[in-house]
C-alpha cells in the first residue's frame, strides 16, 4: 500500500549526487559546541536533504555472551510473573535510508549498511531466543519501498507517523502468532486496513542542530497520519483484549506527548487499551525500571509489557541491563552497609568471603540527583566498572528512592569489594545488598 510523504519524491530524486553538506562546521568536531561534538561528525547533504549523526552509524548490534545472560534473566522475572514481555526497537536509520543515500551524504566516508543489517538481523534473533517476542521491523521496513521511504524523517532522528503504524501492526502479528491466547482481535487489523486521515509536522532535531551550527533553516517535514479510531472493535466490545502497558521512549512520547500516534497505533491493532508510560529523555529504561518499581509488574496489571526503545542504544551497554535486572530482583531482606554519606563522597564495601549476593541498592539523599558510578573489584584481580543512573527526564512521581544493580553474571570471578561513587550534586543516604 502506497503513502506518498510530501517531501519523499524530491529527496529521492538525487542519490548520486556529491555530498554538498549544509556547513562545513558540521563536519569537525572542534567547531562545535561541547554538547553537538559528542555526535559529529554530522553528515548532511542538502540535495537528497538527509542528515545523519555519527552516533547513528555502528554497526555492531548483535549481543556479547554476558549481555545474553542479562536479557534472558530479565525475561525469566517476566515469565515468573507471568507477563509476556515483547520489545519493539526501531531499526537502523542509516540501513533504512539505503546504501545509495549513505554514500551520497557521507561523501568519501562508508557505511557498510549490509554489516549494520547482519548484525542487527542477529540481535533479534538472539532476542527471540530468550522468549521476548521481538518483530524484526527491520526487515519489515526494507521489504517494502514505499514503506522504506516513508518509515523515517529525513531530518528528525525519529519514526513516521507511517514507521510507527506500521511498526505497531507487525507487533501485534508477532503476539497473535506466539501467544494467541493473549488478544482475541490481533493480527485482523492489518496495513492494508490504514486509511489515510490527516498528517502531523516534524521540525526535526537534526533540522535545529543545522539551524544551530549553520544558521540555515530548513522546511519543516511532514507525515501522512491515519484513522486509528476503534469502532468498538471488530467483534464485541467485551472481546477485545486487555490493557497493554507501552514503556518507551521519545519514539513514543516525543515533545512529551505521543506524537507519532504510537499507542493509537497499538491500540488499534490489539484492539485493545493502551497505557502509554513512555518518558522523552529517559534512556533505554527510564519507563520500564519506573514502572517496575512502582510496583505495576508485581501486581500483572498488564498481561502485556511492550519495552520500546530505538537502535541507538546498544544492549551490548551491560549496566542498564544490570539495573533493570536489579530492579527486577530486589529483595524485602537487605543488609544496610552504609546508613550515610556526604555528598560526592565515595564510599567501599568489602564483601566477605563466601558470601552470595544478588544484587546493591543506593539510597540517594535526593530524588533529583541519581548519578553513581560503580567499580567492582573480583577475587583474580580484575575490575568492572559500570554506572547507575537515572535521567533527569524521568518526572518525579515515577521516581524511586533507590537504584539497584545486579550482581550476577560475572562469570568465574567474585566480588570482593564494590567501590559507589557518587555523580557531582549526588549523595548517598543508604547503601544495601542482597
Amino acid at each position: 500500500m502506497k503513502y506518498i510523504l510530501p517531501f519523499t519524491a524530491a529527496l529521492f530524486a538525487a542519490t548520486t549526487l556529491q555530498a554538498e553538506p549544509y556547513c562545513g562546521e558540521l563536519l569537525n568536531k572542534e567547531a562545535l559546541p561541547t554538547k553537538l561534538a559528542k555526535v559529529a561528525p554530522v553528515y548532511s547533504d542538502s540535495n537528497n536533504g538527509w542528515i545523519f549523526t555519527s552516533d547513528q552509524l555502528k554497526d555492531r548490534y548483535d549481543m556479547k555472551s554476558s549481555s545474553q545472560e542479562l536479557v534472558q534473566a530479565i525475561v525469566n522475572e517476566f515469565t515468573k510473573r507471568d507477563v509476556q514481555l515483547a520489545i519493539m526497537i526501531a531499526p537502523p536509520r542509516p540501513v533504512v535510508a539505503g546504501q545509495a543515500q549513505l554514500d551520497a551524504t557521507m561523501g568519501e566516508e562508508h557505511y557498510d549498511i549490509e554489516s549494520a543489517r547482519s548484525s542487527f538481523n542477529a540481535l533479534i534473533e538472539e532476542l527471540a531466543k530468550t522468549g521476548v517476542i521481538v518483530p524484526n521491523l527491520l526487515e519489515l521496513a526494507l521489504a517494502d519501498p514505499d514503506l522504506r521511504k516513508d518509515y523515517y524523517f529525513h531530518r528528525d532522528t525519529h519514526w513516521t507517523t507511517v514507521g510507527a503504524a506500521f511498526s505497531a501492526i507487525e507487533l501485534a502479528r508477532s503476539v497473535d502468532a506466539i501467544k494467541p491466547e493473549l488478544f482475541p482481535n490481533d493480527g485482523v487489523f492489518g496495513a492494508d486496513d490504514l486509511v489515510p486521515f490527516d498528517a502531523i509536522e516534524e521540525e526535526g532535531s537534526l533540522a535545529n542542530l543545522v539551524q544551530s551550527v549553520c544558521e540555515i533553516s530548513l522546511d519543516v517535514e511532514s507525515a501522512t497520519g491515519f484513522d486509528l479510531t476503534r469502532s468498538g472493535g471488530l467483534l464485541e466490545d467485551d472481546q477485545s483484549g486487555p490493557p497493554i502497558a507501552l514503556l518507551g521512549s521519545s519514539f513514543s512520547d516525543r515533545y512529551k506527548r505521543d506524537h507519532y500516534r504510537v499507542s493509537d497505533a497499538l491500540a488499534r491493532a490489539f484492539d485493545s487499551d493502551v497505557e502509554n508510560y513512555s518518558i522523552s529523555g529517559g534512556g533505554p529504561i527510564g519507563a520500564i525500571e519506573a514502572y517496575v518499581l512502582s510496583g505495576a509488574l508485581d501486581r500483572r496489571e498488564h498481561p502485556l509489557v511492550i519495552w520500546e526503545l530505538p537502535f541507538t542504544e546498544s544492549f551490548n551497554s551491560v549496566s542498564f541491563l544490570r539495573q533493570l535486572l536489579g530492579a527486577l530482583q530486589r529483595a524485602d531482606t537487605r543488609h544496610v552497609v552504609v546508613d550515610s554519606a556526604k555528598e560526592g563522597e565515595t564510599v567501599s564495601i568489602k564483601i566477605p568471603d563466601g558470601s552470595s549476593l544478588s544484587g546493591i541498592e543506593i539510597q540517594s539523599e535526593d530524588l533529583k540527583n541519581q548519578k553513581f558510578r560503580l567499580e567492582v573489584r573480583f577475587d583474580n584481580g580484575s575490575t568492572t566498572k559500570m554506572s547507575l543512573n537515572r535521567r533527569s527526564a524521568v518526572p518525579a512521581n515515577m521516581r524511586h528512592p533507590s537504584l539497584f544493580s545486579s550482581l550476577r553474571f560475572f562469570g568465574e570471578r567474585t566480588p570482593i569489594e564494590i567501590i559507589v561513587s557518587p555523580e557531582k550534586s549526588t549523595a548517598i543516604s543508604a547503601v544495601a545488598v542482597f
